[in-house]
């Protein structure tokens, strides 16, 4: 039979696995980061930004026949964003030409300026015409970036609906 003697110098005798402390802290560390990445999802997306979204969903149908109507009309609709003279100020510049490149004369445009990322400092600007198919207004943009120009052109019953993307150099605003 062999005896085994435990000295008080042996490391074996009273020493504590570290492995369960360090499974913890592993699951640990993984659940500060979930939390992390939920906080900042959170607080960086206002989420669902269509209001009405169930009446619109009813309504697809009708929304694509206005879709066909539009593509029907043949329409050009380009924007130009010019400087003002101050930074900040713009002289929004809308043409509205038809399939055949003649210029179109609008009732009435509206050009809702939209940032993507930001809720409040949104704009909403009726052009005023200045001469065959252009029309133009002061616009006041003080961030930089992307913004979302969303034109609205009324002829008669003929509605036109387009949104285009542009970027402001911080160069131009305050």
């Amino acid at each position: 039979m062999t005896s085994v003697t435990f000295e008080p110098g042996n490391r074996t005798q009273g020493r504590k696995s570290r492995i369960p402390l360090i499974f913890f802290a592993f699951f640990g560390v993984v659940l500060i980061a979930n939390a992390t990445m939920i906080w900042i999802a959170l607080s960086s997306w206002t989420g669902l930004e269509t209001r009405n979204h169930y009446l619109k969903g009813l309504d697809y149908n009708q929304t694509l026949e206005d879709i066909r109507a539009q593509d029907a009309l043949n329409w050009t609709v380009e924007s130009e964003l010019l400087d003002a003279g101050m930074p900040g100020r713009f002289q929004l510049v809308v043409r509205v030409t038809g399939g055949d490149g003649v210029a179109i004369t609008a009732d009435r445009i509206i050009v809702r300026l939209e940032r993507p990322t930001h809720h409040g400092i949104d704009q909403t600007v009726e052009l005023q015409q200045q001469g065959p198919g252009v029309f133009s207004g002061q616009a006041e943009i003080v961030h930089a970036g992307n913004w979302n120009l969303r034109r609205l052109v009324w002829q008669g019953d003929m509605t036109h609906q387009s949104v285009e993307r542009i970027f402001v150099d911080p160069g131009r605003v305050p």
